[in-house]
């Protein structure tokens, strides 16, 4: 267990060295690597090939994330209210840079709190035994080549176009997740843009066939969440941002 932290540990402060975060910040990632708050419900260790690896796919490492995320018990609301407080204190000035401050901690926690159960169902959503978070990268790597970190930061950077054929955003997958998120934060997605591309059927709020649902119905209890200086949180910055800007882009194609 102490070889194993002691490994997760130098590669969070490696990987936290190339992006350039100040020393606050990269102790923060360095110190919630082996927090067993976070650790508990957001299991960051599948993540770490692609920090250690930018160049390899990404698809793999999310997949085994998600797989074991989903089955891991919810995060406690201490355990978010941790993350935001640690996030905001020990990475002040990255977020400074992002336009939130250490003062927006209570907007930041309420929000956090309201939306992780939203986006935990989304991400642990299943299309037989296939994740569906897993399937839309596998479809969408098949577009434009290996998602490794590398080239989705080119993909990014030079605005290339990554607009996607209909029988990648249309999936049943993307209906289930267009359906939940729809339902919880209500104009979130541009609908018209939706019907769009997929039809009116991709939005009448019907759960699509073949779709489950995997994330565990268990919380997280309170004493198992541990409060770390500058650290709370930081897994959910880096580790849970690695899945969350895929995520996101999934999320982008009907917004």
């Amino acid at each position: 267990m102490l070889a194993r932290a002691l490994t997760l540990s130098a590669l969070v402060s490696f990987a936290a060295s190339q992006l350039a975060l100040s020393d606050s910040c990269q102790q923060a990632l360095t110190t919630i690597a082996t927090s067993p708050g976070a650790n508990e419900c957001l299991v960051p260790t599948p993540l770490l090939p692609i920090l250690s690896n930018p160049n390899a796919s990404i698809v793999d490492p999310v997949d085994q994330w998600l797989t074991q995320v989903c089955a891991a018990p919810a995060c406690s609301n201490a355990t978010l209210a941790s993350i935001v407080s640690g996030v905001t204190s020990g990475c002040s000035a990255e977020l400074q840079a992002l336009g939130v401050s250490s003062s927006d901690n209570g907007p930041v926690t309420s929000l956090v709190q309201r939306f992780y159960p939203t986006v935990r169902k989304a991400v642990c959503y299943k299309d037989g035994n296939t994740n569906c978070v897993t399937q839309t990268l596998t479809n969408a790597q098949n577009v434009f080549g290996t998602l490794s970190v590398t080239n989705i930061v080119k993909l990014v950077l030079t605005g290339e176009d990554t607009s996607l054929p209909a029988n990648v955003s249309c999936t049943n997958c993307l209906k289930a997740i267009y359906n939940t998120v729809n339902t919880d934060v209500p104009g979130l997605f541009n609908s018209e843009t939706a019907q769009d591309q997929c039809g009116a059927s991709f939005i009448d709020g019907a759960t699509p066939a073949g779709i489950s649902e995997s994330a565990s119905n268990v919380t997280q209890s309170n004493d198992t969440t541990t409060t770390t200086k500058n650290g709370s949180g930081a897994t959910q910055l880096s580790f849970g941002a690695l899945c969350g800007a895929s995520i996101a882009a999934v999320f982008a194609l009907f917004m």
